[in-house]
């Protein structure tokens, strides 16, 4: 009993040593505030990450990991009358770019100036634009005279004035001969006809008759005759009194047919000789120049055409046939000028336009094409739909090469065998593009 008394009774507490002081209060509050403080961060933290629902990670790793599939429907198929095209591996001519501008043939070109001086005169000019045909009448113009020619004219009007006056006089000398001619005929005609009263009354034998029959006639030619030369003095003195000597007038015709590029005067300006007043372009064949690297010219020796786009409608392609190799090779720019002749009877091709050329090199090169119509443009970069399936596409960036006509060739994202979308392309991007069903949602935990 009393030992047990004695071992319920409390032991004394060891005391503290002199040495360390007891701790300060208000540290000890600051301490547990801050230790509080980012207990209650972390663990925001960690509710936080938590709460991104299981479906939703689900779908990014479904999203991830489906990127550019396309589900389409057989009956959607059938409703765009979708097509495909296999990619195909075969040899290619090697192909050379250039960029070159259409120019006017050598023969197609026309400057029209005048040989003469002179003022435009009045009338209205055909304009830019306006189509004319080969003689035409552009313009007149009104000579203006030198001091030589001034002079020589005024000697040609008094030759004219001294030959009308000639005229004048000989006028007045045959219609005084038509007076005398019509005497006489009065004279021979009445003489003829009692000739034959009386040789009727066989009182005068017939060789007078004849003989007044014979002066009769001739009286009539010489009345006929002076009728005759005076009609013709008539007309010529009509024709010198009526041409009063002045310059002659200078018709500007078109010396070729085609279109009016360039009107350089207007009316009542003065043109010198040689000066241009209009210049006239024939756009049924144009000409597109370019220009061809030294290294690149070995490659051309069965060149034989061109095909090129233009910067204002690159859909369109031109086959051009080849006119000349420049023999000459520039010392700047190491290039020759290929020249070919194209033809355009839309005049589709303006004078000056950038052509994109391409030409097909001698040696070939085994390539994969696919049709031009299947590839679209994505994000910047080059893609085409690949058949994975019935119902089943996927979008392929792609990397092109030379173009062949209605054909591209394909550098890299597709193998041989493959089949692309050709008709139907647009509309599986935009299936694709789609967004997701409105009856998808995720559910937070």
């Amino acid at each position: 009993m009393t030992e047990t008394n004695k071992t319920s009774q409390p032991q004394p507490l060891p005391s503290m040593p002199s040495n360390i002081k007891p701790p300060n209060s208000k540290s000890t509050y600051l301490f547990f505030i801050l230790l509080i403080l980012i207990t209650s961060a972390i663990a925001t933290f960690i509710w936080n990450s938590q709460k991104t629902p299981i479906s939703e990670v689900t779908s990014n790793i479904e999203n991830k990991n489906t990127a550019g599939i396309v589900k389409f429907l057989m009956e959607q198929q059938w409703l765009i009358h979708m097509k495909l095209a296999k990619v195909e591996q075969q040899p290619l001519a090697r192909q050379v770019a250039a960029v070159g501008r259409v120019i006017p043939t050598s023969s197609s070109r026309a400057i029209v100036a005048p040989s003469v001086s002179g003022i435009l005169g009045e009338g209205r000019l055909p304009t830019i634009g306006q189509e004319v045909k080969q003689g035409q009448t552009l313009a007149v113009l009104r000579q203006t005279p030198t001091a030589v020619d001034t002079a020589q004219l005024a000697t040609s009007n008094a030759q004219l004035k001294l030959e009308n006056m000639r005229l004048e006089a000989e006028k007045r000398r045959l219609a005084q001969a038509i007076i005398e001619a019509q005497a006489r005929v009065d004279q021979t005609k009445a003489e003829y006809e009692r000739s034959q009263n009386l040789y009727e009354a066989k009182v005068l034998p017939l060789r007078q008759l004849q003989l007044a029959e014979a002066n009769y006639k001739a009286s009539q030619a010489t009345l006929e005759s002076a009728i005759s030369q005076k009609k013709v003095f008539d007309d010529s003195s009509q024709m010198i009194s009526q041409e009063v000597l002045t310059q002659p007038n200078y018709i500007i015709t078109a010396p070729i047919s085609g279109t009016i590029v360039a009107v350089h005067k207007t009316i009542g300006e003065q043109v010198n000789i040689g000066e241009a007043v209009f210049e006239i372009i024939d756009l049924d064949t144009v000409w597109v120049e370019a220009p061809i690297f030294e290294s690149d010219l070995p490659k051309l020796e069965k060149l034989s055409q061109a095909i090129f786009t233009t910067t204002a409608n690159p859909a369109k392609e031109y086959t051009g046939k080849l006119v000349n190799i420049g023999a000459v090779v520039d010392e700047k720019s190491r290039t020759a000028t290929v020249t070919f002749a194209v033809p355009n009877p839309d005049k589709a091709l303006k004078i000056g336009m950038q052509a994109n050329v391409r030409l097909d090199a001698s040696d070939t090169i085994d390539a994969m094409v696919i049709p031009r119509e299947s590839i679209l443009d994505h994000e910047g970069k080059k893609i085409v739909y690949v058949l994975l399936s019935g119902e089943e596409f996927q979008r392929r960036e792609v990397t092109l090469g030379d173009g062949y006509g209605d054909k591209v060739a394909i550098l890299s994202g597709l193998q041989a065998g493959e089949r692309v979308v050709t008709q139907g392309a647009y509309q599986l991007k935009l299936q694709e593009l789609r967004p997701a069903d409105a009856g998808a949602h995720t559910h937070e935990t």
